[in-house]
């Protein structure tokens, strides 16, 4: 446009100065000057209509080009548009399921994290009332393991002597220690283990804040330090057998402190001194004994005479009052010499309703001495219901079964074959298997201490529960196998010779893969509810397998896996390049961009580019087949980013350079998805590279 512009301008200025030049000659000159004058201003004359012309053309060209050429820019945009649209709107869909399943883990994690801090507080607040009744540490007595807490040590100190226990130890003469000696109390930080008699001690100062080296010894003795021969409260003396002959002197906190550590240390009065009388807790009459056993058997008997049909057996509450009442008639042992019938007077159903008959059973159950699983046994059964296997775990149930005593043994299985008959009526009472555990389990296996681990561990105590009652017959009637042998969890194998020409197409090297998969190691979960319980994760080790026209996974560990868990594992890549970590649980993807054909590169997550026909050069046809001659068909372009589930893939065996925009365009071995019939003959339709299009249906073959 510029050009013609600038042309004319050109031939307009010499057509001018022509015409004014021959305008101004003279009548005066020869014809021959005139003759050439009128040629002259003729070929000029010619030039400039011709460039006038051009220039014309051009304007109308630019005009009618702005009709078309604008709409067309904006219709481009309007398209991508509709096409980022559309795209959006399907990446939303495929993504409902997943947003689904993280909606609902998220609701159950909340509700976990809700039921636990009420628990948390109300143990808190339990806490902090017995901690006010000064009744905090009432089993101490039980504790075999260890007690630790603040004490302060009294130290005398020396000039030349830096070591505590040589300065004592040197001050055997008193008049002479008091001369000269100053004494110190130190704050310690003590652990004492029952079971090795072995004593620690750590300075350490909350207001400082800074640990110092331990100091063990081996407690021979503890003696109460009599309130006259010190100024202090609170005090005892410690003998080690390390360091015979030197005495620590001990300052607890409280009294009732002095009294815990002494306790657990065998603590023991002085000579010259009375010793205090044990105090015994003559509240508590409630054992294991056949006054127990006869009232469970009543509850048991009266409760089945009655019927299991009523709804929320053993979940219902009766009144507090009557519950306790009927416990202390069911266990008074002036009055039940007689046995079961004694206990008649629970025939009376107007008295005594069902509910509170099961309540008094669970009160009795609750407030044992020790629970009847026992609290020696209480972390191995915690341990066997984390196990990984359910053969693993039935199994080392059986055998701590078998561990606990007797009496204990005997009360349980009376208990446990009376839930299976409550369980066999779950239609009519609505007592599953998981609900009944749910109110035996934190009776039956009641932990020793109340802490917030053990609100945790309450899932578990269900677990054995339910263990129990689903396999009564064996876990009681038979006798435990000791040498049972378990089938190892298989990990990734390399395919056999038929699975690689099965899955040849698709098992040869990666140029762009996704994989993405849950972690499903042992049971780590301290949470009330399993979070992942719904759907099941994909465990590591998962083998893929052909399964109609999607990849499935199989595993020992998971008996159901859910198609949500599978709809980004777009390739099969081998399990020994692309294995999971067992120790993410989270997603990760894996990039190798090397291509070993040096072919076109795969789009997005989707397209696999293979050196199947390098390997196999037989199978590798000299040249493409004729495609079948089809009409022009416009195709719409979108990207795959995200790849639904039962969705048909296929892979190319040739190249094919498309002829019109309809068509793809692809080298051998990619991976086109989404493919369907079309309305030509001999021809699908799919998605390759973000595009969809035609491909010619002899050009691809199915993958599984």
């Amino acid at each position: 446009m510029y050009e013609g512009k600038k042309k004319f301008e050109k031939q307009t200025t010499k057509f001018c100065q022509s015409q004014e030049r021959y305008l101004n000659l003279s009548t005066k000159k020869q014809d021959s000057v005139l003759q050439e004058a009128d040629a002259t201003l003729e070929m000029e004359q010619r030039h400039f209509c011709q460039a006038s012309l051009e220039y014309v053309f051009l304007l109308q060209e630019v005009q009618e080009r702005k009709k078309f050429e604008f709409v067309e820019t904006m219709l481009g945009f309007m398209f991508s548009w509709l096409t980022f649209y559309h795209q959006g709107h399907e990446v939303n869909e495929d993504f409902k399921p997943y947003m689904r399943e993280l909606q609902f883990r998220i609701q159950k994690t909340r509700d976990n994290f809700n039921e636990t801090r009420d628990k948390t507080e109300s143990l808190m607040r339990k806490m902090l009332e017995m901690r006010q009744s000064k009744s905090l540490e009432t089993n101490i007595n039980n504790q075999k393991v260890t007690r630790e807490g603040y004490l302060f040590l009294l130290e005398r100190k020396l000039p030349g002597f830096k070591n505590t226990g040589q300065a004592t130890k040197w001050l055997q003469n008193k008049s002479l220690g008091d001369a000269l000696s100053t004494t110190t109390w130190t704050k310690h930080y003590c652990i004492y283990r029952r079971e090795t008699k072995e004593f620690e001690m750590i300075t350490f100062n909350q207001m400082i804040g800074k640990f110092n080296t331990s100091e063990k010894m081996i407690i021979s003795s503890c003696i109460r330090r009599m309130s006259d021969s010190i100024d202090k409260r609170f005090c005892f003396d410690l003998t080690s057998d390390d360091r015979p002959g030197v005495i620590y002197t001990f300052q607890a906190l409280s009294e009732e402190d002095r009294k815990l550590w002494m306790d657990v240390m065998d603590g023991k009065e002085p000579e010259y001194g009375v010793p205090s009388a044990p105090i015994l807790n003559s509240d508590n009459n409630i054992f294991l004994d056949d006054a127990g056993f006869n009232f469970v058997t009543k509850c048991i008997q009266t409760v089945e005479s009655r019927g299991l049909d009523e709804q929320g057996l053993y979940r219902v509450g009766g009144v507090s009052s009557k519950i306790t009442k009927l416990l202390a008639m069911g266990l008074d042992r002036r009055k039940t010499t007689n046995g079961l019938n004694s206990l008649s007077f629970l025939d009376d159903c107007i008295e005594w309703e069902t509910k509170t008959i099961t309540s008094a059973l669970k009160l009795y159950l609750r407030n044992l001495p020790e629970p009847l699983m026992t609290f020696k046994y209480h972390n191995a059964f915690i341990s066997a219901a984390k196990q990984e296997i359910r053969l693993r775990r039935i199994n080392d149930v059986h055998i701590l079964l078998h561990k606990i005593p007797k009496q204990n043994f005997n009360m349980l299985e009376l208990l446990v074959k009376h839930l299976c008959n409550v369980v066999t009526h779950s239609e009519q009472n609505l007592m599953t298997v998981s609900n009944i555990a749910v109110c035996f389990g934190p009776t039956l296996m009641r932990p020793e201490r109340e802490t917030v681990a053990a609100i945790m561990d309450i899932k578990f105590c269900n677990v054995v529960v339910e263990i129990l009652i689903e396999n009564y017959t064996k876990v009681f009637k038979t006798e435990p196998d000791l040498e049972v042998e378990y089938e190892p969890t298989p990990g990734p194998q390399q395919p056999t010779s038929s699975q690689k020409m099965k899955y040849s197409p698709v098992t040869p090297a990666v140029t762009h893969a996704i994989i993405k998969s849950y972690y499903d190691g042992p049971m780590i979960s301290t949470s009330l509810h399993n979070v992942g319980a719904i759907p099941p994760t994909i465990p590591s080790h998962a083998i893929p397998i052909a399964n109609s026209n999607r990849l499935s996974l199989t595993s020992t560990t998971s008996s159901a896996l859910s198609e949500s868990n599978l709809h980004n594992l777009n390739t099969y890549s081998k399990p020994s390049t692309h294995a999971a970590s067992p120790n993410k649980s989270y997603y990760y993807s894996v990039d190798s961009s090397q291509n070993a054909t040096n072919t076109s590169s795969s789009s997005s997550n989707e397209s696999v580019c293979s050196v199947f026909s390098l390997e196999n050069p037989q199978m590798q046809p000299s040249r493409a087949p004729q495609k079948t001659k089809r009409s022009i068909k416009m195709g719409v372009h979108y990207a795959t980013s995200y790849r639904p589930q039962d969705t048909v893939r296929v892979r190319t065996l040739y190249a094919c350079l498309g002829e019109n925009d309809g068509e793809l365009s692809f080298e051998p071995n990619q991976i086109i998805t989404n493919v369907r019939s079309s309305c030509e003959p001999g021809w699908l339709e799919g998605t390759l590279n973000g595009k969809t299009g035609l491909v010619p249906e002899n050009y691809v073959e199915l993958l599984p």
